[in-house]
């Protein structure tokens, strides 16, 4: 019985491992509402991408690569005048910014505008 529970839970963790895993295809072109309320512009550069604030020309997602499995980034608070090294993750129609400062993270969510 315990055999049995153990195997649904490996499969369980199996799956949400390969659905939430990151591709080098990813394409994180287009438009997103930040949670501010601002709109960024993701464009594809030579080898990785680059976000701007449209309305004020400000670059806050830049180095944007694939790097040993994962995107990573640097994203820039124009409000706090600080950067922090980032990952990424696509989830649906939502990017998923993960920015770490030392011992510090936080996660912030944008959404694809359409």
């Amino acid at each position: 019985m315990a055999y049995k529970k153990i195997v649904v839970l490996l499969c369980a963790l199996l799956t949400s491992a390969v659905t939430f895993s990151q591709e080098a295809t990813d394409d994180f072109s287009g438009k997103w509402k930040t949670a501010e309320g601002n709109s960024v512009v993701i464009s594809k550069t030579g080898t990785g991408f680059i976000g701007q604030i449209v309305e004020k020309k400000i670059v806050i997602l830049k180095d944007i690569n694939f790097s040993e499995g994962k995107w990573i980034a640097v994203v820039y608070n124009p409000i706090k005048d600080i950067t922090a090294d980032c990952e990424l993750f696509l989830e649906g129609t939502h990017l998923k910014i993960v920015a770490t400062k030392g011992l510090f993270s936080k996660t912030i969510y944008w959404t694809k505008e359409i």
